[in-house]
């Protein structure tokens, strides 16, 4: 019975230890963590009641007073520590020293999980080996949104829950929202951010391209089509598709952007007159018109702006650093504007033409420049010579606006349309070029109303892996296996001697 005491508070010990690491394991102080806490509670009370006289006498012993101060100071000193976690754990901060902040979430997903509008619930069916890359990017997301939940689910230890989500690979994630549902198989931002614009989002909006004037294709993956543009927009929740006004005849009342992409001739009258009835009732547009195609002048003039009849030539030089010439204008002024604000990455337009806003365009548009060149720019209006330069009076002096938006508000609705002296700037070989493919994009959002989706997204990982020959792979192990070790050894040895040279 003597015994009793001793054994009571090592297990109260033990349970107490039990219930901490219960807690510490599934992060919930539930009903079990409260009876092994409180039973080891209980077990240390009756020991200490029981060794009462053994502990007061120690307590008088000088040795423990000062082991006392000691462990009192060492207490303090884990409090201290406890708090300086607790605070943390409330207000943590990051910061991203990687080039180009790999581990940080682009600005649009941070803008799209501040603004979430419901809870959204993402399940990751991944083996417990592989959870922390997968809990570390959707910890960033949780940062952001507190209506963001997160749980793992290994699919071989419950495989019932990963039929019933019909996850068949691993590294699936679920995202749920509202009642509905997207099933992704990569881990990566720009899938989950996506995935998570399409859960979101009460209605899907259609985006449709003219055709039959030799646009850009939309379905075309060569270096001129617009195959990468359509899937970006397609990523976003939005529908894609072609319209052919001329056998069509009409504008569908499910059309929220209608975008001319680069057409090679003139629209008819009557094509022209259908999106003008378009926009008067709040429609959205975008025309991206190359230099020398005639015909959308007299139209666009009526919108407020001057479609120029000449090249921009930028002789600053920029373009040639990276291998472009001085028919690419390179453009870093943007002009305040909610499709340019806080964008601060260069766009590149080849062989743009002016859209110059009219200062008093006689209508009930309101016209704002959206892109402009540099100063050492100008509009080329004599085309074809073999050698360009600036002729004062007849050339357009830079800076050039190469891009425009005009806006009305009429009967509670909103027009918006926006112009560019270029469609190649987002075709497939420069959409992901700097920040051509973000411009399109935030033009597309801007035009559709969606102004959460304004921002730079996110961009594919940098790989800064380091791929080493056979002759380099050999000296970097020559001199890390071989080298540095045997001259650590070297220099103890020497140490040891003169050590023992001075002991004589």
């Amino acid at each position: 019975m003597k015994k009793l005491p001793e054994i009571a508070g090592l297990l109260g010990g033990v349970l107490i230890a039990a219930a901490l690491v219960h807690f510490q394991a599934g992060k919930v102080w539930n009903a079990l963590s409260w009876v092994l806490s409180g039973s080891g509670l209980t077990l240390a009370v009756f020991w200490g009641v029981a060794r009462f006289g053994a502990i007061r006498r120690l307590i008088s012993l000088r040795s423990f007073r000062y082991g006392g101060n000691a462990a009192a100071a060492a207490l303090m000193v884990l409090v201290l520590l406890g708090l300086l976690n607790f605070t943390i754990n409330r207000h943590s901060l990051r910061v991203d020293l990687s080039k180009g902040g790999q581990f940080s979430l682009s600005p649009q997903t941070r803008n799209i999980l501040k603004n979430l509008k419901r809870d959204v619930r993402i399940i990751a069916f991944v083996k417990a080996q592989d959870q922390k890359p997968v809990e570390d990017i959707l910890k960033s997301y949780r940062f952001y949104a507190s209506r963001l939940k997160t749980e793992f689910v290994d699919p071989d230890k419950k495989p019932g829950t990963a039929k019933l989500y019909g996850v068949t690979t691993y590294g699936t994630l679920v995202l749920e929202s509202g009642g509905q549902s997207q099933k992704i198989t990569e881990n990566g931002e720009q899938a989950i951010t996506n995935a998570l614009i399409r859960v979101t989002r009460e209605e899907r909006k259609t985006v449709l391209f003219l055709d039959g004037h030799g646009e850009n294709d939309i379905d075309s993956s060569d270096k001129t089509g617009y195959a990468s543009a359509r899937k970006a927009i397609e990523d976003e929740n939005y529908r894609v598709r072609k319209l052919n006004l001329a056998a069509e005849k009409r504008i569908p009342s499910d059309c929220t952007v209608l975008v001319a992409c680069g057409p090679r001739k003139a629209f008819f009258q009557s094509e022209l007159d259908t999106i003008q009835a378009f926009l008067e009732r709040g429609g959205k547009a975008l025309f991206m018109i190359d230099a020398e195609v005639p015909g959308f002048e007299a139209f666009l003039k009526t919108w407020g702006m001057t479609l120029g009849g000449d090249v921009v030539i930028d002789a600053s030089g920029m373009g040639q650093l990276f291998g472009m010439g001085p028919e690419v204008p390179l453009v870093t002024d943007y002009p305040p504007h909610p499709v340019t604000d806080r964008f601060r990455v260069m766009t590149f337009f080849p062989y743009c033409r002016s859209v110059t806003p009219e200062t008093r365009p006689g209508t009930e548009w309101t016209v704002a420049p959206l892109l402009r060149t540099s100063a050492n720019s100008w509009g080329e209006t004599t085309l074809g010579k073999a050698e360009v330069r600036f002729d004062k009076g007849r050339d357009l002096a830079g800076p050039v606006t190469i891009a425009a938006v005009s806006t009305k508000k009429s009967g509670g609705v909103q027009s918006r349309l926006a112009v560019f002296g270029d469609a190649d700037f987002a075709n497939n070989s420069y959409f992901r070029v700097q920040g051509n493919g973000d411009l399109f994009m935030n033009t597309v959002s801007w035009l559709a109303e969606e102004e959460d989706l304004i921002s730079i997204r996110a961009k594919q990982p940098e790989d800064r892996r380091v791929f080493l020959n056979a002759k380099q792979g050999r000296l970097v192990f020559w001199l890390t296996v071989v080298a540095m070790p045997l001259a650590a050894a070297l220099a103890g040895v020497w140490m040891y001697i003169r050590r023992e040279r001075r002991s004589r």
